[in-house]
């Protein structure tokens, strides 16, 4: 009852949520009118032969779907009464910093992902990755979502967001495995050699 009678001052986490997809959207369509820029290897960077699809591309997206529908019902469960726990001082400003440094990231990786698709697939002429955050992760899309997920669990730090959380890492995991076979079926020996100096998500652990 005490907390539902303070200000509420969690719904500022749907602003900052906005915040995150309205600089991914922005950035997709400064992308998509300019063109990336690249890196300076850009002209002899690996591409792919042909068409292709990740394995079970479609139906992995379905994991993702569901990380987000709980992760959003956990929010509104808990924000809009006004009843988010307070698990320590400061939640508020470390949520937003991890969701932040989420936003920064998938925008970072979109200026460097000249062939960025929503599914799994690559088409011809489809540009390995491997300058900007992809020197540091093999795929920085996917842990943007994943800091965007934590830091939602941080801030509003109930079971329904922790799961939504889980489901996400669990979501971006499948995905990436999926997508590596995908491409190292597209770019063979480059990307065995780019897998082998880059992590997949945590740089130097995993």
């Amino acid at each position: 009852m005490l907390l539902e009678s303070m200000p509420n001052y969690d719904l500022a986490i749907y602003a900052v949520h906005a915040g995150f997809w309205t600089a991914f959207g922005v950035t997709r369509m400064v992308v998509q009118r300019r063109g990336p820029p690249g890196d300076a290897q850009a002209e002899s960077a690996p591409h792919a032969d042909s068409e292709a699809s990740a394995p079970y591309s479609r139906s992995l997206l379905v994991v993702h779907a569901l990380a987000f529908g709980v992760m959003y019902f956990g929010l509104g469960n808990a924000v809009i009464p006004n009843r988010v726990p307070l698990w320590f001082p400061g939640q508020r400003l470390v949520g937003f910093i991890v969701i932040a440094a989420g936003a920064a990231l998938m925008s970072w990786a979109l200026v460097w992902f000249r062939s960025w698709r929503f599914r799994a697939k690559v088409d011809r002429g489809h540009e390995l990755a491997t300058g900007g955050p992809f020197r540091l992760v093999r795929n920085p899309i996917y842990l943007g979502l994943n800091l965007l997920a934590l830091g939602t669990a941080i801030w509003v730090p109930t079971a329904l967001c922790w799961i939504g959380a889980g489901l996400m890492v669990l979501g971006s995991d499948l995905r990436a495995r999926a997508e590596e076979k995908l491409l190292r079926a597209a770019f063979g020996a480059a990307y065995n050699e780019y897998c082998a100096r880059t992590s997949r998500f945590v740089p130097g652990l995993y």
